[in-house]
């Protein structure tokens, strides 16, 4: 008989070709995969609650799997940490009902892209380093992120080749900050995303502000359904899943095993 589990993870992605398993290339999910069955014996097929890009972070980031009941007592964080690298930290085990879903049941997710303009080398490892200026119009990047608030519909900001048909997101949270000089922080919160958008919507913000592109032109291919002119995806190095959203009583279903740290 089989258990069905779910784990929560930190993962910064500098060193990973995303979650996805892929031909030739070092995953996280396949990581996963390997060291459970280390452990444990098993063969397990893990699903993750998204796709993330190539160098993409993801700070609570979540996953189920099934396990034979005997197996799951194996299975304990300090086990699997000690055994994945040390960039990658399980912070949760738990014990799920077989209709829980980690991608499926996830009722919105957050996004934070982080950008410095100035070098801090203590910043790098979730911030990308943006060379070009050392200031941005900070009231431009909240009309970017107002654009985007208005919008149901991302033909816009989908990569190109992601063969998606249609392009529908709710969003439920869209804006820039600058905290502090030289730092600014894109947040975007929605029920799902389309391949590339966060990059795209980021890279649009940032022409706008250095007056690269007009708010005019963004309106014009987004109602023309094109690829915004001048389409700038930045680099995923500063981009992270902050948070996964599940149902209170979905979330109700995780029984945390407690084998931590």
């Amino acid at each position: 008989m089989t258990d069905a589990n779910c784990i929560k993870i930190i993962i910064p992605g500098d060193h990973y070709f995303g979650w996805q398993i892929q031909a030739n290339q070092i995953s996280v999910q396949q990581l996963l995969q390997e060291k459970i069955k280390v452990l444990t014996g098993a063969e397990v097929a893990i699903t993750g609650c998204g796709r993330t890009d190539t160098g993409v972070h993801a700070r609570n980031y979540f996953a189920h799997f099934d396990l034979q009941d005997e197996l799951v007592s194996k299975l304990k964080i300090r086990s699997l940490n000690a055994i994945l690298p040390e960039d990658i930290a399980v912070h949760n085990i738990f014990h799920t009902t077989d209709d829980f879903h980690a991608r499926f049941d996830a009722i919105s997710r957050s996004y934070v892209y982080r950008l410095q303009l100035v070098k801090d080398p203590f910043q790098l490892a979730e911030c990308y380093f943006f060379k070009e200026c050392t200031e941005l119009n900070i009231n431009k990047l909240q009309d970017a992120a107002e654009i985007i608030s208005t919008l149901s519909e991302f033909s816009s900001f989908a990569k190109t080749g992601s063969n998606l048909l249609t392009f529908p997101c709710n969003i439920m949270e869209s804006y820039w900050s600058n905290p502090v000089p030289a730092y600014y922080e894109y947040h975007i919160k929605a029920n799902r995303f389309v391949r590339g958008m966060v990059r795209l919507i980021v890279g649009m913000s940032i022409n706008l502000a250095l007056d690269k592109i007009t708010k005019e032109e963004i309106l014009k291919d987004i109602n023309l359904k094109k690829q915004i002119s001048k389409s700038y995806s930045i680099a995923a190095k500063g981009l992270c899943l902050e948070h996964i959203e599940y149902a209170p009583e979905k979330l109700n279903q995780l029984v945390d095993l407690d084998f931590r740290i």
